[in-house]
């Protein structure tokens, strides 16, 4: 049969050993609830056992310091000086104790934790900043580092283990990494705010003709889809500016300086800011993929992260 003075917390140690002395958890829980009552009574509340078991527990702290913490005169237990200087020693532990508690359940919740992303810069000027604002309400304590790469940059930081995941634009060729699609959505046409193309509810790569074209650079997935479609239409492109990100092409665009195809993160950045968009045919994707180094999972708060990241973009209207 287990008494009071026998049970030890689930999740602590049964004893702590200081050189030669073996103390007992639960002595040194009973001696600090009394410390803080003052009365065996109130010892006996805190920690919800008997007063009996509080005694108990005392003086086999004591055999095991070797010396008294307390003063029996009267039937009353008053505290010696050595049982001061121990308690100031105690306490500190026990904050020790109840902070590593907090830690745990603040990573259980996914409070508190560490993570660093990778993303393209479509991605990075406003989708990832909507999400963190909103990740940062749920679990103020945790720790988020956004790295602004190009796709191909990204898909090496994350085969060599330099963040904890990676977005980027297909395709991926490297190894060691796993990659999901996290969203497959066609470019769509920007074109300065009143454009004479924005009278069409849908413009195909023929209404392009003659239309100064602001395309994506050479380095990048999609402009060999771009010039293909041109090229199987046969239309010549009046383009005299190229640049690496959809974020670039929007701000020449709202400048007047063309139209451009740009994804759709970019388009909802630049709502208000001197553009208008149109669907455009034939579809050419933008396609994107969620890259986690092989043969590592996410922490906790990676993958809250992740379901927050697909959560809005399902808001966004993102397919």
């Amino acid at each position: 049969m287990v008494t009071d003075a026998e049970k030890t917390p689930k999740g602590s140690a049964r004893d702590i050993g200081y050189g030669q002395v073996r103390l007992s958890v639960r002595q040194l829980e009973a001696f600090r609830a009394f410390m803080l009552a003052r009365t065996t009574n109130g010892a006996a509340a805190i920690l919800g056992i008997s007063q009996p078991a509080i005694s108990r527990l005392i003086e086999q702290l004591e055999r095991s310091l070797r010396f008294e913490l307390f003063d029996r005169k009267n039937g009353r237990l008053v505290p010696t000086p050595e049982a001061d200087i121990f308690f100031e020693e105690v306490e500190r532990t026990f904050v020790s104790v109840d902070k590593i508690s907090e830690i745990a359940r603040d990573i259980q919740a996914a409070r508190m934790g560490s993570l660093t992303v990778a993303a393209m810069p479509a991605l990075a000027h406003a989708f990832l900043p909507t999400v963190i604002a909103r990740f940062a309400a749920q679990h103020p304590r945790a720790r988020i580092s956004v790295l602004v790469f190009p796709s191909t940059k990204i898909e090496e930081l994350v085969s060599a283990h330099h963040v904890d995941f990676g977005l980027g634009e297909f395709p991926f060729v490297r190894s060691g990494i796993d990659a999901a699609e996290f969203c497959c959505t066609p470019y769509i046409l920007a074109m300065p705010a009143g454009h004479p193309l924005a009278a069409l509810p849908t413009v195909s790569v023929t209404d392009l003709a003659g239309v100064p074209f602001i395309s994506l650079s050479s380095n990048t997935a999609a402009r060999h889809a771009i010039d293909q479609q041109f090229l199987m239409a046969n239309v010549p492109r009046e383009q005299y500016y190229d640049a690496q990100n959809s974020g670039v092409i929007a701000g020449m665009i709202a400048q007047g300086l063309g139209v451009g195809l740009i994804d759709p993160f970019t388009a909802r950045d630049f709502q208000g800011r001197g553009i208008d968009v149109r669907p455009f045919e034939p579809n050419i994707p933008f396609r994107v993929g969620v890259l986690h180094p092989a043969h590592r999972p996410l922490s906790r708060v990676g993958r809250e992260f992740l379901g927050m990241l697909q959560a809005i973009r399902k808001e966004w209207g993102v397919k």
